[in-house]
């Protein structure tokens, strides 16, 4: 599962829920953010992250992971 930092609304310190995500500028995401109690709205900008390009998926698909012989 992906991960990232969910913002606090700025009068309840609620933690915002991912209310939109739709393609943003060039290699980016944009990413509105909602607080649930005051309904503030929290816009921002993810590089879009490939779990198959990960250090961890890489270190696991180069381990004893073999082809059936």
């Amino acid at each position: 599962m992906i991960t990232f930092h969910r913002p606090q609304g700025p009068e309840c310190q609620t933690a915002a829920i991912l209310a939109r995500m739709t393609p943003g500028r060039s290699g980016f995401d944009a990413r509105t953010l909602k607080c649930p109690a005051y309904g503030y709205d929290h816009q921002t900008a993810v590089e879009p992250f490939d779990p198959m390009k990960s250090r961890e998926t890489n270190g696991w698909l180069m381990g004893q992971l073999r082809a059936p012989t």
